[in-house]
């Protein structure tokens, strides 16, 4: 029973990219050695359906666990890695919280058949994981970057159709991860570019950016934002133990897994082994690593332990949800 659990906890707590519509005889190798907890999957990766599910099929062939995460990023509008013609169109936040503003429960109904059918149409490709809603809360000066992927200027529209998107997918057996913890909303700059920086004051940023993630606090999976929030920490989110431990799981009270967005993204800075070690060390649960560069996934290999008991229990909580 114990070189059983031994066995099982021998996970990386890395999220992998892989090149192209077929695994490569080398990912396939070192995927098998290192035994990462999932992968993501991007419009380079989906050709047609029955293409995706083999290629799910055979990426969950290569860990040694049951707890494969496949995540995707399936949004709706601009943010949609499923693209016509060979997949179905959805259409972005924005137009539904526009819906809202005159008819909030007509909103929320749609929102509802909507990601139904997002689920649906993932859950038939072998995808468990899909990383929406956006609980970002716009402002006037915004970065385009969230733009049209938030559902509102108003944290309760916000709220209310969030929780109707995730109702929709988790329908359909689809583990919805909202995004992005604490709030991008407030940020001028996209954090794919830079590293943007809030100098809201903490209850400002409560009062808004906060209120949806709280409202979805019981949600399984959140993906932490690469932002700086001056006022609370000088590091950026996922490397600042004041916004996890402080603001992410005490003030807004999230308590599930936490994945960081991209690491790759130039919000961050240093090596690769520095943006891994920082981010599991400040309380971040896994690592988002999207590019398939080979040569980074071997130095996060060696850069990691395997994964935390604790988070592996949280992991486990997934298999009732998919």
């Amino acid at each position: 029973m114990n070189a059983k659990k031994n066995f099982f906890r021998k996970i990386l707590p890395v999220i992998f990219g892989i090149k192209g519509f077929k695994i490569s005889k080398k990912e396939r190798e070192f995927f098998l050695k290192s035994n990462p907890l999932g992968f993501i999957l991007f419009e380079r990766n989906c050709k047609n359906s029955n293409q995706v599910k083999s290629l799910t099929k055979e990426l969950k062939k290569t860990t040694s666990h049951k707890h494969t995460m496949i995540m995707i990023d399936q949004e709706g509008g601009r943010v949609a890695r499923l693209k016509k013609p060979n997949f179905n169109s959805y259409p972005n936040a924005e137009f539904f919280g526009i819906i809202a503003e005159n008819n909030i429960r007509k909103a929320k109904k749609h929102v509802l058949i909507n990601s139904i059918m997002i689920g649906q149409e993932l859950k038939k490709l072998g995808i468990n994981m899909n990383c929406a809603p956006v609980l970002d809360v716009k402002y006037n000066f915004t970065n385009d970057v969230i733009g049209d992927r938030s559902f509102s200027h108003d944290p309760k529209i916000v709220s209310e159709l969030g929780m109707s998107f995730c109702k929709g997918l988790k329908k359909k057996r689809v583990v919805p991860i909202i995004k992005h913890i604490p709030g991008h909303g407030s940020s001028k700059k996209d954090s794919h570019k830079t590293t943007p920086v809030v100098d809201l004051d903490l209850s400002s940023l409560n009062n808004k950016d906060f209120i949806p993630f709280k409202k979805l606090n019981k949600e399984v999976v959140a993906m932490v934002s690469h932002i700086i929030y001056s006022k609370i920490d000088k590091k950026v989110a996922c490397y600042s133990k004041k916004i996890i431990k402080n603001i992410i799981k005490k003030k807004i009270g999230f308590k599930g897994l936490l994945i960081s967005d991209d690491i790759n993204m130039k919000a961050l800075k240093g090596s690769i082994k520095h943006r891994v070690v920082n981010i599991l060390e400040s309380g971040c649960d896994i690592i988002l690593h999207c590019n398939a560069n080979l040569k980074e996934m071997k130095q996060i290999t060696s850069s990691i332990p395997y994964i935390k008991n604790s988070t592996l229990k949280k992991v486990s909580k997934l298999k009732d949800l998919v």
